[in-house]
């Protein structure tokens, strides 16, 4: 007896499956070319390198000291967003070797320590670093803010726009009474965008300040080391009470 023949139906059904498997195989085959940029997820973290999500089962590879700052401190951790460029694609193991351009903050707004500068990764290129401090030299004043080259960076990829709102000036200043075409500053890059535009901040920079002086504050209080501590103590210098507007607002919330 000869067995069944597949009806129509059966034969569109298995066309399909093999269209999608077709597909599916064609994502985990994808080839990547040198100078494609993308965007990863760390997914894991070895002694000489960092491993990143390509998607369609597939990883990509970063030098460790590429993400690392020039102390050796990693600027990642699993679950950090990378915007970084193809250096290279082995051609025996398919390997995807990347160089990272950007680490974006995470969902909560962080990404590496604000207080801490960004320091050129091990590797020499510069490392942007959303959310981190950098220094930076004015090359242009424009009514709707001052433009800053990035130290470590050239050409337009390293400059960055600190908008009228975020210079720490009163409304309506003339930003060119505040700024001078070479000044050296400091500011918070805020975000860069996929088209590779960096936004900065200077005010952004100073309330992590000021809160970071608050924390210290709030510290010594809660270990009896501020003012109350030190007005027993005739030789101790009491803790510093004014930290502006945010740090009075912080205050009263730790007083409530």
């Amino acid at each position: 007896m000869s067995p069944p023949r597949p009806s129509a139906a059966s034969k569109e059904s298995f066309a399909s499956l093999f269209e999608q498997s077709e597909g599916a195989g064609k994502q985990r085959r994808r080839q990547y070319h040198t100078g494609e940029t993308v965007e990863v997820t760390v997914v894991a973290i070895a002694r000489e390198a960092v491993f990143a999500d390509l998607g369609g089962k597939q990883e990509g590879m970063f030098e460790r000291p590429a993400l690392s700052d020039g102390d050796g401190k990693l600027r990642v951790a699993v679950g950090s967003r990378v915007s970084a460029v193809v250096s290279g694609v082995d051609s025996g193991t398919g390997q995807v070797r990347l160089t990272p351009v950007v680490v974006r903050a995470s969902d909560d707004g962080d990404s590496a320590s604000p207080l801490a500068a960004s320091a050129p990764a091990a590797g020499g290129a510069p490392l942007l670093v959303e959310g981190a401090r950098v220094k930076g030299k004015v090359t242009g004043i424009e009514r709707y803010g001052v433009f800053v080259q990035i130290t470590g960076t050239s050409g337009r990829s390293g400059r960055g726009l600190v908008p009228t709102a975020e210079t720490a000036t009163p409304r309506s200043a003339d930003l060119k009474k505040h700024f001078t075409v070479g000044q050296e500053v400091e500011a918070k890059i805020l975000n860069v965008d996929e088209s590779g535009k960096i936004r900065l901040s200077i005010s952004a920079l100073r309330v992590d300040e000021e809160r970071g002086q608050f924390e210290s504050y709030a510290k010594a209080e809660r270990s009896g080391g501020g003012a109350g501590g030190a007005g027993n103590d005739k030789g101790a210098k009491p803790a510093p009470r004014n930290f502006g507007t945010l740090g009075d607002l912080l205050a009263k919330k730790v007083k409530r």
